[in-house]
């Protein structure tokens, strides 16, 4: 019931925040996402659009490797105010630990946003708040800790507005 409740919130999760001085809104709901890699065997498959469709009862799944990660291309520069990220409902909330939260204008200049220390527990909620000005087209989480790891987030919400030049 919590996780339908929650799924539930999420779809609505495109209403605005208001901060003092601007309105931000989820804008990575429905935008691209690459992964490093993509899971695909016996127990389904898992591509990157399921962490920004709103949904708690889907996910992403990375194959095990050293440092997975995922990017939502936001299709335009944003000024970024935090970055949410939620564990799995199911199990397996440990899989996310240790993730880099970043922000560029191009994949190849991104910049620390934030970082979550540890293990993440089942159905976790975890939120980052960027610097201020922080502005990107680009949002990428990374596991940076660890030898052997998999990236599993339900989903992803990033909450901005519009930069306008």
């Amino acid at each position: 019931m919590r996780s339908m409740l929650v799924s539930a919130l999420i779809c609505v999760f495109h209403v605005n925040v208001v901060s003092s001085h601007a309105v931000f809104t989820n804008v990575a709901y429905s935008k691209p996402v690459t992964l490093s890699s993509v899971y695909s065997g016996v127990h389904g498959y898992f591509p990157g659009p399921n962490a920004v469709n709103g949904l708690l009862s889907d996910y992403v799944h990375t194959f095990n490797e050293k440092s997975p990660w995922l990017r939502i291309d936001l299709g335009a520069s944003f000024q970024i105010h935090e970055i949410e990220m939620f564990a799995r409902s199911d199990c397996c909330g440990a899989q996310l630990h240790d993730v880099d939260f970043t922000v560029g204008e191009n994949i190849h200049d991104m910049h620390f946003c934030g970082h979550f220390t540890g293990h993440a527990s089942t159905g976790q909620r975890i939120t980052v708040f960027c610097p201020h000005n922080t502005v990107g087209r680009y949002v990428q989480l990374q596991t940076v800790n660890g030898n052997s790891n998999i990236l599993t987030p339900a989903e992803v919400l990033v909450w901005g507005v519009r930069e306008i030049h």
